[in-house]
Formats: C-alpha cells, sequence, structure tokens
C-alpha cells in the first residue's frame, strides 16, 4: 500500500511539474493581451496545491516511512539521501523564486500589462525547468537505486 500510494504521487507530482510548464507555455503563446494569461495563472496556483503540494506530501511522508519501516537509513543508504537532497534543491527554488514568481505573473495578468508578464514569465519558465531537473534525477535515482 505504501510503495503504491508513493508511485502514484511521485507520477502526480512530477507529471504535474512538466505538464503545466508545457501549457503554461502554450498559454502564453496563445493570449492576445496579459489578461488572457490570468486563466493559466489562476491555474497554476490551483495545480500547484492540488498535485505539487498534496502530491508532494504523500510521496516525502510514504518514502520516508517506507525507509524506516524497510530498515533503510535516510541518510546513509545513497539512492534515499540523494533523492532527499534534490527534492530540497527543487522545493527551495519554488518557495524562494517561483511562489512570488508565480503571485507576480497573476497581478501582470490581472493588471494587463503584457510586458511585466513577459518578464515574470521568462523567470518562472527558466527557473521552474531549473527546478524540475532535480525531480527528475530523484525520480531516476529512486527507480535506478544504484551507488
Amino acid at each position: 500500500m505504501l510503495k503504491s500510494l508513493h508511485v502514484l504521487s511521485a507520477v502526480l507530482f512530477v507529471g504535474n511539474v512538466v505538464v503545466t510548464g508545457v501549457w503554461a507555455e502554450l498559454a502564453l503563446r496563445a493570449r492576445r493581451s496579459a489578461a488572457d494569461f490570468a486563466l493559466a495563472a489562476r491555474a497554476i496556483w490551483v495545480t500547484d496545491w492540488l498535485f505539487s503540494i498534496g502530491a508532494a506530501t504523500v510521496l516525502t511522508a510514504t518514502g520516508i516511512a517506507q525507509a524506516l519501516l524497510g530498515g533503510w537509513s535516510l541518510w546513509g543508504t545513497p539512492w534515499i539521501r540523494d533523492t532527499i537532497l534534490l527534492l530540497a534543491a527543487s522545493t527551495v527554488l519554488w518557495l524562494a523564486v517561483l511562489l512570488p514568481t508565480q503571485l507576480e505573473l497573476s497581478r501582470a495578468a490581472a493588471a494587463d500589462d503584457d510586458a511585466r508578464l513577459l518578464r515574470a514569465f521568462r523567470r518562472w519558465r527558466v527557473v521552474g525547468w531549473l527546478a524540475t531537473a532535480p525531480l527528475v534525477l530523484a525520480l531516476w535515482r529512486m527507480v535506478a537505486k544504484d551507488g
């Protein structure tokens, strides 16, 4: 049961992160004005709360529970330690840069300020993909369990 929840939450979490980046890019390209991006900006917030935060919470809890129940050391097992550190790195980027930038995206869309929206989106895009890379690597480490 724990393993199934862990895998499901990993799929939902990483999948949401990747798909959000793609459809937000499509929404940005389809806009006629900054205000057209308001729905996408709102959807980013909603999907982050539902899938990113929700799935990441379940992912972390089930991962720690499985490790402890299985007798694995959280810091002494390289692939567990690495995935914790990779998740932490991604989370720091999300908290420090992506969340404030998402707020800026919403404000720029509401103000119909296209130049401000584009500046915020560029930052969100670059840091978003930088924050996604450790998640993909963490997923790889959890599946491969090597080294």
